[in-house]
């Protein structure tokens, strides 16, 4: 449900920057630090494979059979604590996000602009990614790898 929520807000605020910015208009949110700008990722992340319509195919299959792979992994409740499942969320909904821009647009809408720094434009699905993964790979560090030692301490 979360998941969907997250969803429907990236593809909202995804047509809206199309509707009003695919002319070339930029929206400044705070002068000199962050604007929104319409741009059209025809790759993957910074643009990566750009150009390659086969490449892009193959990358939405596996982005595609990764993300079905997510959601019966939560339907079936293989991940069991809640800031796996949050971080799972989240990266989910970022990847159909992006995914779903892929299918029926043929490109990724981009829109988040920093301006302080030389930056690839990026979009909410974006964050969403980053933050799940960033944040999954910090709870294993920090949970998962206390839980091994406590294990490997009681089984020795």
């Amino acid at each position: 449900m979360i998941s969907g929520a997250l969803l429907a807000a990236d593809l909202l605020i995804k047509a809206w920057v199309k509707r009003r910015l695919e002319g070339g208009a930029a929206v400044v949110l705070i002068p000199r630090v962050l604007q929104l700008r319409y741009v059209e990722n025809r790759g993957v992340s910074f643009s990566a494979l750009a150009g390659s319509p086969a490449a892009m195919r193959i990358v939405s299959i596996v982005t595609g059979l990764m993300l079905l792979a997510g959601v019966v992994c939560l339907l079936l409740g293989k991940i069991k604590e809640t800031a796996p499942v949050a971080c799972g969320v989240m990266i989910l909904a970022g990847g159909l996000g992006n995914l779903v821009d892929r299918m029926f647009r043929g490109y990724v809408v981009d829109y988040i602009e920093t301006l302080f720094v030389n930056f690839a434009v990026f979009n909410f699905a974006d964050i969403l990614i980053s933050c799940g993964v960033f944040l999954l790979a910090g709870w294993l560090i920090l949970f998962e790898g206390k839980a091994a030692k406590k294990t490997k301490a009681v089984s020795a």
